[in-house]
């Protein structure tokens, strides 16, 4: 009695909700008609509760507005959670509102994995109402477990949220393009304004609170540090908290570059640390559930050959690392490779990179195949370093059998022809803005 209490003055606050304004996101709303069940995954502070309300706004359009519900479970108000809460909401909602069950029904759970059992009471509750849709937020290394790997398998999409994309920032910006001009923007008079907020965006990256945060470093700075205790620490129990600390300053110096378990344990040793691989690869892992850091692995026809090799390291936004560590500017080359990972990965493409002969950043993979070779640095205008990258990207589209190549700079375009090849030479921000559609 006391959950459905509690539960009733929660609900009954939502009828007043007021949205907030809020930065809109790229996100497909087919996905909503097409499951059950939504997850919304992601690290901290990237926008999950605001893409809630983006997406309730959407359907307010079409649904009576007593057929949507949000309700966040990290409300302190409900604490201490008993477990009965879930399976009071069903009836005091259905108590409290006009709900028409002959259209589809939306509720919204954020932070749902404090919920002893969420997974089990999902799929029982949208087995017995077929117009009920669930669209569920969390901690994303929480979020990620064993609910969603057995019990929801089949029964869901995840969807991710990344840091504002280059395309987001803009419009965050009151900056839209139209679609007819997108074609020949590199010829525009606008071109000038995008490459400025191009700049903007390479120093603050895309976390959405730095838009209007007056001392973002710090804001960045502070995310980390909740990552870091919260997410990394107290949620693994990790006791010898300055190996972390080091690991994760070495990881991150590493970005857009290869690292190797056995490396970086050298160095940490010679820092005084007595530890073992398996703690760092532990270290990884969690850092890769929080979203923190991504690994993108050698390219192989063998599997067990992949995770052997050296892998290369991502973090999940540039702007956070600028943040986090004392050099920047002399890495802006790593960055942008950084900046298009991201991009790639908001894709949900298969990322390797090439290294035979010769070294090619991003080779992207469908099924077996790799279906497409993407080199990243900073300028081509120096001879040696544009031998090196159309080398490289050369060697990986006769590898994988590829007529064209893509060369992504931070702001020159070119057509180089390499016997039957084609090789493509685009600015980033053209790319970021036209080319992943």
């Amino acid at each position: 009695m006391i959950a459905r209490q509690k539960l009733k003055k929660i609900l009954t606050e939502w009828r007043e909700f007021e949205f907030p304004d809020i930065y809109e996101r790229d996100f497909k709303y087919s996905l909503l008609q097409a499951v059950n069940i939504i997850t919304i995954i992601g690290a901290r502070r990237t926008g999950k509760t605001y893409l809630c309300y983006q997406l309730l706004q959407y359907l307010r359009k079409s649904l009576p507005p007593d057929n949507l519900l949000y309700v966040n479970f990290e409300d302190e108000r409900l604490y201490p959670i008993k477990g009965d809460e879930l399976t009071e909401l069903w009836e005091v909602y259905l108590e409290l509102f006009s709900v028409d069950l002959s259209k589809p029904v939306y509720l919204f759970l954020d932070e749902i994995q404090n919920i002893p059992y969420w997974s089990k009471w999902a799929r029982r509750i949208t087995e017995q109402n077929k117009k009920l849709k669930l669209i569920i937020t969390g901690s994303s290394s929480r979020l990620f477990g064993r609910e969603i790997a057995t019990e929801l398998r089949g029964r869901t999409l995840n969807f991710t949220v990344y840091p504002l994309s280059f395309r987001e920032y803009l419009r965050a910006q009151n900056i839209v393009i139209q679609p007819e001009k997108l074609k020949n923007l590199l010829n525009s008079k606008m071109r000038i304004i995008i490459k400025k907020q191009f700049q903007a965006y390479i120093n603050s990256g895309g976390f959405p609170a730095t838009l209007k945060n007056t001392m973002p470093q710090e804001l960045l700075r502070e995310y980390y540090k909740v990552m870091f205790y919260r997410d990394l620490i107290e949620r693994h129990k990790i006791k010898n908290i300055k190996l972390l600390e080091d690991y994760l300053a070495l990881a991150l110096d590493q970005f857009s570059s290869l690292y190797t378990i056995s490396s970086t344990a050298k160095k940490l040793e010679s820092f005084g640390h007595s530890l073992s691989k398996n703690t760092l690869s532990n270290f990884t892992k969690y850092a890769q559930d929080v979203f923190l850091v991504f690994e993108a692995k050698k390219y192989s026809f063998q599997v067990k050959k992949q995770l052997r090799l050296p892998k290369k390291l991502y973090a999940i936004d540039h702007g956070l690392l600028k943040a986090v560590r004392f050099s920047f500017s002399e890495d802006l080359g790593r960055i942008l490779e950084n900046i298009v990972f991201i991009a790639l990965k908001r894709t949900n493409q298969n990322i390797y990179y090439h290294l035979n002969k010769k070294e090619c950043d991003f080779v992207l993979g469908e099924g077996k195949n790799i279906i497409q070779a993407i080199q990243v640095c900073l300028t081509l205008s120096d001879p040696r370093t544009r031998k090196r990258e159309i080398e490289g990207l050369e060697e990986a589209m006769i590898d994988y059998k590829l007529k064209e190549g893509l060369i992504l700079t931070e702001d020159e375009r070119d057509v180089i022809k390499k016997d039957d090849k084609i090789i493509r030479v685009y600015p980033i921000w053209y790319w970021l803005i036209n080319g992943l559609e």
